[in-house]
Formats: structure tokens, C-alpha cells, sequence
């Protein structure tokens, strides 16, 4: 029997070696699968990046070199364009020789025969414009601060010259100049021949290869200028690349032809390339990486995924296989676990046949019976417990057909005569259609003394008892709460807290009545019926009920109750006992004051709103119900936004927290009632916090406002009414001035002509003569200044002033406005300083109305400015407008006495002054005019005060027009 069990242990631990091998195997089977499908999709993916960069490469370089040849028969057209009139004005003897309508008729010639060409003008030895392309008679501009006229004038080279690109001051667009020298025939310097070419031309023919989204384009000068750039950014021309990375920039203009990845702002594949031909052009194309990696991206997405699709196959089967090895683990370990279980089991437990016959024993049977284990084999089950006689045993046999199961004791007698009491179970199985007995039979030999030593455990118990029954009525005397045991309607025990609340003795309450504590026996009975209710499934009482002392005075106790034996009345309760009548008094105040609060939110006139931590209205007050029409109950347990819908978050937001913190800052708002109607109430909402300041409730109180609201109608109905008698003043003003300029022209006129005869005349008659003329002119020219303002001022206010915007520099503006003024400067000996840091400032303006603002700023600096002092004008190319707007602008300070800090805003107001003003000269009316002129040009006109004395205006203008 023991050599069959060896056995099977040696079989099962093969079995369980034969599935650890292939679990191995299959997970080293697992890992190479996943490594070829990891390796095989790296490199699949690093050969499809490097062919696509490849691809990007060279298309590259075979755009930039189209684009190159583009460039470069663009300018040699321009040159082949330039070179005959070129001649002919060398010919000629300079530019100023030539006959401006001839050579207005030849640049418009050559313009209309070169697409690329914008236009084409001539300048002068001086600077200035003498014929143009495009227009005749030309304007005479200036262009001697031009960067190209200074580059000929220095330098006697005839070679076609590339300027950055400008703006035209004759149409004020961009423009790419081409230049060439102009010789006198001595070969001094004779003009300038300058070529514009229309930077259109190259956009359209960048936007008709339908290039790749990504593609920017910049055609440099060889310097580094960006002459142009693809998507077009007016922002990014003339900017010198070079900068950035001179270094860098050098050696790929040596190596002429270059590609290679920058990282700015993300990764970008730069090609750079170098004009092969005189002109100094080159092409620099960028392309974003990331664009150009989108279908490599795309594949590489796609094959990962099919990638993972096929691991996590692989996986799904590997995992179904390992599971299927680990059950065949498990069940040959439960085997196993189960036959060692058995043998190496304390109880004792062994096989026999329906003739008791043994066919198996584990090692604590053949410990306890002292049997070999192959003597155990030939031996019968009476052969170890022999007080069971084959007839007991044919008993067992028929009660195991019938219960499977039986237990008995008996006494197994070992092999050397010892007697053991056991504790035996008899269980029949069936297997391969035979019946089997196993027998399980445990020692209880210890046991039997246990329950010896038990039995004298319980007499010294309950001399225990009998001590804590003392301790437990010391705890009961010691109570401060009133402690009453009854059984069966009589009170059987008290401590000494119930005499004392109760006025008995122990002795004469002990034994009585349960009733003789209550008013009568009815409520005795009624308190009776509710307590047990309670507690006769094992719960606890907890109650207020009115209770008597011995002198039948009332009082309220707070009573617990519990039952002794849940279920059994006849076993009695106990009962706790509390006088409360303090508590309800306090109760009863806690109430009263409750009902003065809600006497007093009834009585209100506004609105009372209540809801709890969860949006639910709980209370609302008459007041609510009669402003907006709603019932009481048709109310209580809804949301307010079920009434009012998003409104109601003005004053119940979704976080009623927010509330906590907040101002005193009642909410406007209009709400519906019962029919649909609004209604205009002002709110105040807040909330109500319990003792862990968490929030139990939150309130609104509502104002009607509605006769507020009818007041305010009115009050607007009559501002209205006094903005339109403002119009009507306005535009009577605006045509009483213009009837007033004619006959004031009419003045000036005669009394500059009687000035110009009475001028040089000596006679004292002739003298007095000149003099009143000097004074009706000097008259009328102060009342045609303000009759300007005035209508001026009229137009601005009745909306009809007109504006003709255009881009404009500032600088050409300050000094056109300085010039005006020239005269009041020099009277007053002024030093005028323009601060100019050489950046031209432009903006969208009415060139005109720009003027007369600076004109007034400046004639109040001269006012002010002491005599002999200065007046400083700065240039501002950065600022910031309201709402974050971009803006440039000018400032002006003069050296006087400033403004006073409470008149800086005052003194923009029509028809006044600031208190520093002498003896009142002026109307009024500069500043005022000036501001409104501004704001219509989306502009800041803003005074302060210098902190070295004076004060300072500035104007802001948008740098870009909205």
C-alpha cells in the first residue's frame, strides 16, 4: 500500500516537470516572436523616414532651382529694360537734361512691355523725382534719404544695384527696386535710373505651382535681405537673416547649394541656394518637417497598429495556453496536495470494503494502532475497535445506504492492548461502481478531560457571578442617571439616582407598580405598548415621556429602554432615565425665535427664496407667491432652474461656495411669473453654513423694481430728448459758421489789400490808415480761427466730419505741422527739438486732420512754453492701445508750468481752459476737437505731467487699421 502511494507521488511530480518545461518553452517562443515583429518594425520604419527625408531633399533642391532661374530672368528683363534708357540719359548729359514728357513716354513703354515692372523713374543729381512711368506731369519728391541714391552718389560703379525692398511714396505700396548710375559725361554723378519691380509678380507665379501646405519661400540678396517671401508677410521684409547666424550663413553662401534641418519654433528642412549668374540673389526654401513626415507617420501608425494587432493575437494565445497549462498545474497540484493532506492528516483516516475489509490507512492510523502498515492491510474494522460486532456493523452498512453519513463513538484498541476513546465518522462512496467506507476517527481523549475540567469551571463560575452581581449594583449606585428595572409591570430594582429624582426609597418603590411613576395607568399603558414595539426584536427605546415624582409633580425624562431577553415581555426591561425639562425650555425659546424670524420674513415686502444643499426649494414667504403668482406647493421640492431656467445661476450658481466669499452686489434681473410675463427684480442671494460650516441652505431675497424700472425709462426718454436738442444746436452752429466764413473771407481780402497800399506810404493819415488795417486783419484771422473750431467742432458733433485715410509717415506730418507754425516759434525765440531715432513710423490717417491735431498741441506748447525755452516732439514706434492693440504715436512737451493732476482730463471739455492759461487767450476748443479726431481714428490723446516740470501730450494712432 505504501510502495502504490510512493508511486503516484513520483508519477504526479513528472507531470508536473513535463508542464514547467513547456510552459518555459512557450513563453521563450513568445519572447522571440515579439522581438522579430519589434525588430522587423524598427527597421521598416527607420528605411521609410530616411527615403521620405530623401524625397523631401531633393524635391527640394529641384524647386529652388526653378525658383532661382525664375528670379533671375526677372531681373535680367529688368536690366535689358533699363539699359537703353540708361544710355540714352548718359547720352543726354544726366537726368535733369532730358525732356521729362519724352521720357515719360519711354518709361511707360518699357513698363507696359516688362510685366515685372511696376514702374520706372528718373532722379535727379539732387534727389529729386523728375519723370515717372506712370504719371505725368511726375511729383516732385524727394528721394535723397533713399538708401540706393546715397550707394550711386558714393560710388561711380554702373552696375546694376538691388536695393531692400520700400514703400513707394508716390502709391504707397511695397516695390523691389532694381538701380543703375546715371554719368555726366565728365563721369561725375547725373541721376538715378530706378526699376520697381512689382512683388506681385513673383507671388502669382509662386502661387501657380501649387506648392505643398508647409512651403514658405524667401528670395534673399546676397547679404541676407529678404527681398521676398512666400506666404507673403510684409512684417518679415528687409529682415536680415544673416543676423540670426552669420557664421552659418557664411558657409552655406560658399557652398552655394545646401539642405539641412533647423529646429526653430519646430523642426524645418532648410534648402539654401546660391544664384549662379552676377545677380546676387539667393533662394531659401523652408519646409515643416512634421508636414513632410505626415504620410510616413500615417504608414508607420498603420503598421504599428497591425503590428500590435498581431502580438496581441499572438499574446491571446499564448495567454489561453499558459492558463490551459497553469489549470493541469493546479489540478495535479490539488491532487497531490490532497494525498498529502490525507496522509500526513493528525486525525486518522482509512478505506474499507462493505465487509470492513482495510484497503488503506494514513500515517496517524498506523501511529495510534501500532500496526505495520502492511499488517494493516490484512486487518478488518472490528480488528481495531472491537466492541463493534458484525452485526453493528451490518447497522452501519443499512444507515449509510440511507444517510451517507454517520457518527458514533467507540474505542480503538491498538496492537498493544491500549484503549483510545474516538470520535468516528462512517461515510460510504461510490466509485467505478463499487462501494467504498471511509473512515475518519479523531482522539478525544482530551476532549473528555476538557469537559471534566469544564464542569469544574462552572461551580466556580458562578461563585463569580455572585461578585459581579455585587460590582454591577456599586456601578448602578454610582450612576448619575435614574437606572429602573421592571418585570411583568413592577419595578424590581432602582439606584440611588432614581430616589433622588424620583423622591422614593428603594424600600417603598421596590415591588410596587410600574404605573405609580406615570399619571395613570391609560398612559402607563400607551408608553408601555410604544417602548416594546421597539425593543422586542432586540432594538433600543428612545423617547421623551412625561414621567411623576412621589408629590405628583410632572417633569419630562429622556428614557432608553432595552429589553433584557429580546422577544420575552415576562423577562423585563431596564431603563435609563434623564429629566430634560431644562432642555425643552431651551427648545421651546429656540422655537419661539423661530417663529419671530418667520413672522417677520412673511411680513417683508420683498421676496423670500429658500433652497437646500442639493437645489431644492424649501421655503418660500407670502411676498414671493404674490409677486410672482406661483403656489406655495406647487413650489416646495423643485429646482429654480425648472422656473427661470439659465437666470437662475445668476443668483443660484452650480457651486453654491461661490456665494461665500461674495460682495454685497445685488443682481438686476428679469424674471417670469406664473404667466410667462416678466418681471424686473432686484436680488441679493447668500448662504446659511452649519457648524462644520459646510452649506445647508442658501436664500434669495427678492426687490421688485419695476416703478425704479419706469422712472429709469423716463430719465432715458429725456436724455434722448436733450441729445437731440444738442444735434439741432450742433447743426445750427455748423451753418451759422459756414455763413459767417464767406463775408469774413471778405474782410481779410479787403484789409490785406488796403494793408498791401497803405504799407510803404509815409504820410501820418497813411500811417493810421496801415495800423487799423494790421487791426481788422489781426481780428478777423482770431474770429476765422474760431469760426473754424467752431464748425469744426459742430461737424464732429453731428457725426458729417469726413475723413480721407491714407498710410502716412508721422515724422512727415510733425514736420509739415512745425512748418505751419514756424512763424509763433520764432517769435517766441523757441528751441524746437525732434527726437528721431531714424525709424520711420507709419500709420492710416487723415494726413489733413493729423495736422490740425498736431498744430494744436504744438501752438498750446508755444502758449505755455516760457520765452527762449524749448519744446521737445519724441517719436513713439511701440505702444499699446485699450484692448491690447499695437499702436505708434508722437508726444510734445513743452518747459511751462504743467497742468494741474485734477484738470488732466478737464481740459479736453469743450470751451475750457486750464487755470494756468493767461489772461484766458484761446476758445476752448483745440483740445477738445483734437481728442474727438483722434477717438474717430480709433486713437489715445492723453496729458500728463513731466516730473521736471511741463506738460506732456501724446498721441496714440493703431498701427494697423481695423
Amino acid at each position: 500500500m505504501i510502495r502504490s502511494r510512493q508511486n503516484n507521488l513520483s508519477t504526479e511530480q513528472n507531470t508536473h516537470k513535463t508542464l514547467r518545461v513547456l510552459r518555459i518553452g512557450l513563453l521563450t517562443f513568445y519572447g522571440v516572436t515579439v522581438f522579430v515583429v519589434l525588430m522587423t518594425l524598427t527597421w521598416i520604419t527607420i528605411r521609410d523616414y530616411q527615403q521620405t527625408m530623401r524625397e523631401a531633399e531633393n524635391y527640394n533642391l529641384s524647386l529652388a532651382r526653378a525658383l532661382d532661374e525664375n528670379a533671375t530672368r526677372a531681373y535680367v528683363s529688368v536690366e535689358q529694360a533699363m539699359q537703353n534708357v540708361a544710355e540714352d540719359l548718359d547720352r543726354q548729359g544726366g537726368v535733369d537734361k532730358a525732356d521729362e514728357y519724352v521720357m515719360h513716354l519711354l518709361l511707360k513703354d518699357k513698363v507696359r512691355l516688362t510685366p515685372q515692372i511696376r514702374g520706372i523713374i528718373t532722379i535727379g543729381p539732387s534727389g529729386i523725382l523728375h519723370s515717372h512711368g506712370l504719371e505725368y506731369p511726375a511729383r516732385k519728391i524727394s528721394l535723397a534719404d533713399r538708401a540706393y541714391f546715397n550707394y550711386h552718389r558714393d560710388f561711380d560703379s554702373i552696375r546694376p544695384y538691388i536695393s531692400e525692398p520700400i514703400l513707394s511714396r508716390t502709391d504707397g505700396k511695397w516695390l523691389l527696386p532694381l538701380t543703375r548710375r546715371v554719368n555726366l559725361p565728365n563721369g561725375e554723378f547725373g541721376g538715378v535710373l530706378l526699376s520697381g519691380m512689382e512683388p506681385a509678380y513673383f507671388l502669382k507665379f509662386y502661387d501657380s505651382l501649387q506648392l505643398p501646405k508647409g512651403m514658405q519661400i524667401q528670395l534673399l540678396r546676397s547679404d541676407g535681405v529678404v527681398l521676398i517671401n512666400y506666404p507673403f508677410d510684409e512684417n518679415a521684409l528687409n529682415k536680415n537673416i544673416r543676423n540670426d547666424d552669420p557664421l552659418l550663413f557664411e558657409q552655406l553662401r560658399l557652398k552655394r547649394t545646401s539642405t539641412y534641418i533647423k529646429d526653430d519654433n519646430g523642426e524645418k528642412l532648410i534648402t539654401f541656394i546660391v544664384n549662379q549668374s552676377d545677380n546676387p540673389l539667393i533662394i531659401r526654401l523652408s519646409f515643416n518637417v512634421d508636414l513632410i513626415l505626415a504620410h510616413f507617420k500615417t504608414q508607420t501608425y498603420i503598421r504599428t497598429t497591425l503590428a500590435a494587432l498581431l502580438m496581441l493575437v499572438i499574446s491571446i494565445l499564448t495567454y489561453i495556453l499558459m492558463r490551459q497549462i497553469k489549470r493541469a498545474e493546479q489540478i495535479e497540484a490539488r491532487l497531490y496536495l490532497t494525498q498529502f493532506t490525507v496522509d500526513e492528516s493528525p486525525d486518522m483516516t482509512f478505506w474499507c470494503n462493505e465487509s470492513g475489509r482495510i484497503y488503506y490507512a494514513n500515517k496517524s492510523l498506523t501511529k495510534h494502532s501500532a500496526y505495520h502498515s502492511d499488517e494493516l492491510s490484512s486487518l478488518n474494522f472490528n480488528d481495531l475497535f472491537t466492541e463493534i460486532s458484525e452485526a453493528d456493523w451490518r447497522q452501519f452498512l443499512l444507515q449509510l445506504h440511507d444517510n451517507n453519513t454517520i457518527n458514533f463513538e467507540g474505542l480503538l484498541k491498538n496492537s498493544l492492548g491500549k484503549i483510545t476513546p474516538m470520535e468516528i465518522t462512517l461515510s460510504l462512496i461510490q466509485f467505478q461502481k463499487q462501494s467504498y467506507i471511509c473512515c475518519n476517527a479523531r482522539d478525544i481523549s482530551a476532549r473528555r478531560e476538557a469537559e471534566q475540567e469544564l464542569r469544574r469551571h462552572r461551580d466556580h463560575l458562578q461563585e463569580m457571578v455572585m461578585e459581579r452581581t455585587a460590582e454591577i449594583r456599586t456601578v448602578l449606585d454610582a450612576s448619575p442617571l435614574a437606572i429602573m428595572l421592571s418585570m411583568r409591570g413592577t419595578i424590581r430594582l432602582v439606584n440611588p439616582a432614581f430616589e433622588l429624582l424620583f423622591a422614593y426609597a428603594a424600600s417603598d418603590i421596590i415591588g410596587s407598580p410600574t404605573h405609580n411613576i406615570f399619571s395613570s395607568t391609560e398612559q402607563f399603558s400607551e408608553a408601555n405598548q410604544r417602548i416594546w414595539s421597539k425593543i422586542a426584536s432586540g432594538g433600543v427605546f428612545r423617547g421623551e415621556i412625561e414621567l411623576y415624582r412621589r408629590d405628583h409633580t410632572p417633569f419630562w425624562a429622556m428614557v432608553y429602554a432595552k429589553a433584557l431577553v429580546p422577544g420575552d415581555m415576562s423577562k423585563g426591561l431596564i431603563a435609563v432615565i434623564e429629566d430634560i425639562t431644562s432642555q425643552r425650555i431651551a427648545a421651546q425659546a429656540m422655537r419661539q425665535s423661530e417663529r419671530l424670524n418667520r413672522t417677520i420674513i412673511d411680513q417683508t415686502a420683498d421676496g423670500f427664496l429658500l433652497i437646500d444643499a442639493g437645489h431644492r426649494i424649501c421655503d418660500v414667504n407670502h411676498s414671493f407667491t404674490r409677486l410672482l403668482g406661483f403656489s406655495r406647493e406647487n413650489l416646495i421640492g423643485r429646482h429654480p432652474f425648472d422656473l427661470w431656467g439659465e437666470h437662475a445661476q445668476r443668483f443660484f450658481p452650480e457651486q453654491l461656495a461661490n456665494l461665500i466669499d461674495k460682495h454685497y452686489a445685488p443682481i438686476d434681473l428679469e424674471l417670469l411669473n406664473h404667466e410667462g410675463i416678466a418681471h424686473p427684480f432686484l436680488i441679493n442671494s447668500g448662504v446659511v453654513l452649519d457648524e462644520q460650516k459646510a452649506i445647508e441652505y442658501a436664500y434669495a431675497f427678492f426687490t421688485d423694481i419695476t416703478v425704479l424700472k419706469k422712472i429709469e425709462s423716463h430719465l432715458v426718454e429725456a436724455k434722448e430728448a436733450a441729445e437731440s436738442a444738442n444735434f439741432a444746436k450742433s447743426s445750427f452752429l455748423a451753418n451759422m459758421s459756414h455763413e459767417l466764413r464767406t463775408p469774413m473771407h471778405a474782410i481779410l481780402s479787403f484789409s490785406e489789400m488796403g494793408l498791401g497800399k497803405t504799407q510803404n506810404q509815409t504820410q501820418s493819415e497813411n500811417l493810421n490808415l496801415n495800423r487799423y488795417f494790421e487791426r481788422i486783419n489781426a481780428s478777423g484771422k482770431r474770429l476765422l480761427v474760431l469760426l473754424n473750431d467752431l464748425l469744426d467742432m459742430s461737424r464732429l458733433e453731428a457725426n458729417k466730419m469726413t475723413y480721407d485715410k491714407g498710410v502716412y509717415s508721422l515724422q512727415m506730418i510733425v514736420r509739415m505741422a512745425c512748418a505751419e507754425i514756424s512763424s509763433l516759434i520764432s517769435s517766441k525765440q523757441l528751441q524746437l527739438h525732434i527726437q528721431d531715432k531714424g525709424i520711420e513710423v507709419s500709420a492710416h490717417f487723415d494726413k489733413a486732420r493729423l495736422t490740425q491735431v498736431l498744430v494744436n498741441l504744438l501752438s498750446n506748447a508755444i502758449k505755455f512754453s516760457p520765452h527762449g525755452g524749448e519744446i521737445e516732439i519724441h517719436f513713439i514706434a511701440d505702444a499699446i492701445l485699450a484692448h491690447d492693440l499695437p499702436a505708434i504715436g508722437v508726444s510734445v512737451r513743452d518747459h511751462g508750468p504743467g497742468v494741474p493732476d485734477d484738470e488732466l482730463e478737464y481740459i479736453f471739455d469743450k470751451f475750457i481752459q486750464s487755470s494756468r492759461a493767461r489772461n484766458g487767450s484761446g476758445t476752448g476748443l483745440g483740445l477738445a476737437i483734437s481728442r474727438q479726431i483722434i477717438s474717430d481714428h480709433d486713437g489715445q490723446i492723453i496729458a500728463s505731467n513731466h516730473p521736471e516740470g511741463g506738460a506732456i501730450f501724446t498721441v496714440l494712432l493703431p498701427s494697423h487699421p481695423r
